[in-house]
């Protein structure tokens, strides 16, 4: 018999997101696609985008053939560091989706270069990407919701545990993650008068395509010092997405979900 008191389970229906609409930046591999994944398994629609066209239609591919008769996935080519990129991938969204639920602003580089070393273009490119890249799209997301009817609208930001915590040759990343952080605080309270929730998804070391191939010897140190002694998948950090956007989450907004096996624990 199911059990209806206070503080039971969630239920699984809670968990779905059948007929949805949502958006994926960053959306063709790693984080992105683990989360994009989840959300069609869930019962979304999704909108992938990313800067590469070949990489979005294999995910697309991918993605569409998992999912059912009546969900669509499609894609969009947009530069999350171009503020006029932006603006035209949301003019498509506003006369092309049906109604916008959901908005995952994934879009998000970082490199480990010394202090001392950091040049005026590196800083300024991860700028444009991490923090005003998630400033512009979350707005334009909570503009076209706030005109929408959807019961259930959720603005999810992806930062990380380097947002909590100082490692060496991470200064900008960390930088605009901890910015991110206060930026859902702020956007969650604000936002809160329209029911839109907004909340965070801080991974910790994740094993991407971008990590384990792009410097081996950092990944295999960082997974080392996990207390549960791995990497965390993209298909771990969709799972916890699901959850932060689904009518499960209804009363959560302007948290910061930590999902990286106790890394951040010390």
């Amino acid at each position: 018999m199911r059990n209806s008191a206070p503080g039971a389970l969630v239920e699984s229906s809670e968990l779905r997101l059948d007929g949805a609409w949502a958006v994926v930046t960053g959306a063709s591999k790693g984080i992105g696609f683990g989360i994009a994944n989840r959300f069609v398994a869930a019962g979304a629609n999704v909108l992938l985008v990313a800067r590469g066209a070949d990489d979005l239609a294999r995910a697309a591919r991918e993605l569409g053939n998992g999912a059912g008769s009546r969900q669509e996935v499609r894609t969009a080519v947009a530069d999350a560091s171009r503020p006029e990129a932006l603006e035209e991938l949301f003019d498509q969204i506003g006369d092309e989706i049906p109604e916008l639920n959901i908005y995952v602003a994934n879009a998000g580089s970082g490199s480990v270069v010394p202090f001392l070393d950091v040049t005026r273009d590196e800083w300024d490119q991860i700028i444009a990407l991490n923090l005003t890249g998630t400033f512009i799209g979350c707005q334009r997301a909570a503009r076209l919701m706030v005109r929408g009817n959807a019961r259930n609208k959720s603005i999810l930001v992806v930062s990380s545990i380097r947002a909590i915590g100082a490692r060496p040759g991470r200064l900008p990343y960390s930088v605009t993650k901890a910015g991110l952080n206060q930026f859902v605080r702020v956007a969650a309270y604000e936002l809160a008068a329209h029911d839109i929730r907004v909340n965070a998804l801080s991974p910790g070391i994740t094993a991407t395509p971008m990590a384990v191939e792009g410097n081996p010897e950092i990944f295999a140190q960082m997974t080392a010092e996990v207390p549960l002694g791995r990497a965390g998948t993209p298909s771990e950090m969709g799972s916890a997405a699901v959850y932060l956007s689904s009518p499960a989450a209804r009363f959560v907004t302007g948290a910061n979900l930590v999902v990286d096996g106790g890394e951040s624990l010390y």
